[in-house]
């Protein structure tokens, strides 16, 4: 297929080309119009040609086939589809806000920013992930805001959903992802766990907190595998402004095996939300990196990264029990019946059918 040559003008499918947004390497997108629609729409086209990329294409497969069944604030407004036999190209909703990207010009971040961001981001990650789909390059760039404050998630060409078929699994061996954020697993061809997205924003807290990027910038897979046994400096060590209970919560995120992050986005979201209720473990005073004999060992003896399928959060709670536990206040308590209050009311709103 030759590459696609619109210009300003050109109408395909009713929508009227305007100007370019953005030209990149594998996709250029376009502001676009059409009379019936009266909210700001863009056009996304993949560039196409001999000895391009072939991820380039199947990834905007994925794209156009998982983004119309998303929705909700927390993704864009999916509008149209174009076909491949003809032009392929997407019609989505353009967001007045802009992505995290910015905000790398001011790292480090202070910690109260860095948590209130997070918080955000992992409740779009929780909305993302009660729709089926984990989104396997989360970073900076791919997150933006409304004028409303909801983070939304972008770009879906590496994005797995759960109920349709892989086709970045089937037709491609070597793992494909931003290299600073792939998720230890990913980076060894798992794509159905959504802690992987835990991972990648574990990255972004350590980057926005510390200036650094933990495991650095790898450009081969040797570089990329080190994260499977080598532990990143502490952030506090980097940075010792962090309090403790952020620590705790990005080494958390980091951890080699999905099964010791955090079991959803909603949980991490709540303790974001608030870093007084943060459980502290080792992890939160920790100020140096593994010794070597235990990076030896895991690197010659690793234990094996247990993944699981994305399902729905109504599916991943159905066996955890809610205790309610009654207190008298009567005698006179105003704060501790004010944090009683918030805390339950976040419980609330991030468990599914509470009421």
């Amino acid at each position: 297929m030759a590459k696609a040559r619109l210009k300003p003008g050109d109408v395909i499918d009713g929508f009227v080309i305007e100007d370019i947004a953005h030209n990149g390497g594998m996709a250029r997108i376009w502001t676009v119009s059409r009379p019936d629609i009266d909210f700001p729409i863009l056009m996304k086209v993949p560039v196409i040609g001999e000895g391009d990329d072939p991820a380039a294409i199947v990834g905007f497969e994925m794209e156009q086939m998982i983004l119309p069944r998303l929705s909700g604030p927390h993704v864009p407004r999916f509008v149209a589809n174009g076909d491949f036999a003809t032009l392929p190209y997407i019609v989505m909703e353009r967001l007045p806000g802009t992505s995290l990207y910015p905000l790398l010009e001011r790292l480090p971040l202070p910690p109260e920013e860095v948590a209130a961001i997070g918080a955000k981001v992992a409740v779009a990650l929780d909305s993302l992930h009660r729709q089926h789909v984990v989104h396997l390059d989360l970073k900076p760039s791919n997150v933006m805001f409304r004028e409303t404050g909801e983070a939304v998630l972008i770009d879906y060409g590496l994005a797995r959903h759960v109920h349709l078929p892989d086709l970045m699994d089937e037709q491609f061996r070597l793992p494909y992802g931003t290299a600073p954020y792939m998720a230890p697993e990913q980076v060894l061809g798992a794509r159905s766990d959504f802690r992987s997205d835990l991972f990648a924003l574990g990255v972004m807290l350590y980057f926005f907190s510390t200036g650094e990027r933990p495991f650095g910038d790898p450009q081969r897979l040797k570089g990329l595998k080190r994260r499977l046994w080598r532990d990143p400096l502490p952030p506090r060590a980097r940075n010792a402004a962090i309090p403790p209970a952020l620590q705790e919560i990005i080494l958390r995120c980091l951890e080699v095996s999905p099964a010791w992050r955090y079991p959803s986005a909603a949980q991490l979201a709540l303790d974001l939300q608030d870093l007084s209720s943060v459980k502290l473990t080792a992890r939160a005073e920790k100020m140096k990196r593994d010794p070597l004999g235990m990076v030896l060992r895991r690197r010659f003896n690793p234990m094996p990264i247990e993944t699981v399928k994305p399902q729905a959060a109504e599916a991943q709670l159905a066996g955890a029990p809610i205790v309610a536990v009654a207190i008298d206040l009567a005698g006179g308590a105003p704060d501790l019946a004010e944090a009683i209050h918030k805390t339950v009311a976040r419980i609330v709103e991030n468990t599914p059918d509470a009421r």
